[in-house]
């Protein structure tokens, strides 16, 4: 499957740079070249096929490629996490988490923040919040 993700690669290189958007721009001139030469409900239905195996082809491709860089990020922030002092355990591979959980982690990291400078981290702020269940 190395041949797919050097495909996917490619993909995203070419979509995202200059040539992707003259190609763009090109399949647009030959589509209104075309309309007097071949009329225009032949030129569109030409057209249109090419644009609809196209964009099907690079949805996946593209998706690939996202789902690769974010995972990759995904990997750095993880080895930054698990290397800071003060970080919490908690938030290392937090995209595998419920959404319940991650709503829940997001709204004490909005208490830490109304604190001010000098809050805690996110564990800091969660063994206080149990102290406090387990003293009320």
């Amino acid at each position: 499957m190395k041949w797919l993700e050097y495909l996917s690669q490619k993909a995203t290189d070419f979509v995202s740079s200059h040539w992707g958007t003259l190609a763009a721009i090109g399949i647009i001139a030959v589509w209104l070249v075309s309309i007097p030469l071949l009329g225009a409900s032949r030129a569109w239905g030409l057209v249109d096929k090419v644009i609809f195996a196209t964009s099907f082809l690079l949805l996946f491709l593209l998706q690939r490629s996202q789902t690769k860089a974010t995972l990759s990020i995904q990997l750095k922030l993880n080895e930054l996490l698990a290397s800071a002092h003060r970080a919490s355990p908690q938030m290392i591979n937090i995209e595998d988490k419920s959404e319940e959980e991650v709503r829940e982690l997001h709204d004490r990291f909005q208490e830490i923040q109304q604190k001010g400078p000098g809050s805690h981290s996110i564990g800091d702020t969660v063994a206080s919040a149990e102290e406090n269940e387990g003293s009320g």
